[in-house]
């Protein structure tokens, strides 16, 4: 293992140490596992398969229009079953997934790997730019209640957003001057050692390419569409765990749009915690979730600990299983994500 690899590890595993710490500190444990225990968790179970089988199959979908240009009429099955598998590799090493699911994808459909992997770079650029537009709303919604309730979350995603903007504006560059910009790339890396050189030209290069979809107007509709559809699968799915909870769900001022409304800010934050690498946003996901749901919401702190230990089990299990599965079935090797791994 590289000393890199290994930095990485250790870094992974103090921030899940902090965040854990710092969600479940002065936090009435027996209250906890009494809520734990009492749960029904048959709406956890469905919110979860929602976002979990749901979710991954309009990606994969998505995945197979953005493969157009490169190959066309892929395998919706080996999409799926690869999807599946890299969230599988991301609980367990964060961003493996990124590397795993090109090599897999290639194997089955006779891809090149630079090809499918510059299509994951815009596969992530397209979910920040849809995580901009809901964290933009949901500013609007709540005006400052985000920042006047929680500040040092607020202080983050402030500094987070106009990292994410500036990147925006660059992505916007490379697609109105891709010419232009792959000279400013190729200028600067220059100053870089010849294989770390050449490996970042080929991958801006690939990323080129992959840009190349959004480009056309029948693609990009259905790629607006779905990614519009992947994130309300994902807000259904963080909204009907909240009953068996029993927050949020009852009383005066409470009802599905009111709800929905609420789950959209928690799941904005929620995706704050996905870019702490910690494995499967273990830690930073339980933080997010009390504190959101406390400060916010003025749910007790072991209701809202419930709600963000049952959901992040139920999504890591499921995960779990399904990505296994497929590995399985798909007989691929732990010797060849070794591999794929420690050439990317």
């Amino acid at each position: 293992m590289s000393r890199g690899r290994k930095l990485n590890i250790v870094i992974s595993t103090l921030l899940l140490a902090l965040f854990l710490y710092l969600a479940f500190r002065n936090v009435n444990l027996t209250e906890l596992l009494n809520i734990l225990k009492t749960t029904n968790y048959l709406y956890v179970f469905i919110g979860m398969s929602i976002g979990v089988f749901g979710g991954s199959a309009l990606r994969a979908i998505r995945w197979g229009v953005l493969m157009e240009p490169i190959k066309k009429d892929i395998s919706f099955k080996n999409l799926f079953a690869t999807t599946l598998i890299g969230y599988m590799m991301n609980n367990l090493f964060p961003r493996s997934g990124e590397v795993v699911r090109p090599y897999m994808l290639g194997k089955q459909e006779n891809i090149s790997r630079a090809s499918a992997f510059a299509t994951i770079i815009v596969e992530r650029i397209i979910d920040t730019v849809m995580f901009l537009l809901m964290f933009g709303i949901a500013l609007i919604y709540f005006k400052d209640r985000i920042t006047d309730s929680i500040p040092s979350i607020g202080s983050a995603v402030l500094i987070l957003s106009a990292a994410i903007f500036l990147m925006l504006g660059w992505i916007l560059f490379m697609l109105i001057k891709p010419d232009k910009s792959l000279r400013i790339v190729k200028f600067f890396t220059k100053f870089l050692p010849a294989k770390l050189h050449e490996k970042v030209d080929n991958i801006f290069d690939s990323l080129l390419t992959g840009f190349e979809v959004l480009k056309k107007p029948s693609l990009f509709f259905r790629i607006a569409i779905y990614s519009i559809l992947i994130w309300v699968a994902y807000l259904v799915s963080t909204y009907i765990p909240f009953y068996s909870f029993g927050i949020l769900t009852a009383g005066e001022g409470t009802g599905v749009l009111r709800g929905l409304w609420d789950a959209n800010l928690l799941l904005v934050l929620i995706n704050v915690a996905m870019f702490i690498p910690s494995p499967a946003a273990t830690g930073p996901y339980h933080y997010i979730c009390k504190v959101t749901l406390v400060n916010m919401f003025m749910v007790s702190e072991p209701a809202a600990l419930g709600y963000g230990t049952a959901t992040h089990a139920m999504s890591f299990l499921l995960f779990m299983v399904a990505g296994l599965f497929y590995f399985i079935k798909y007989n691929y090797k732990i010797s060849d994500i070794k591999q794929q791994s420690a050439a990317s």
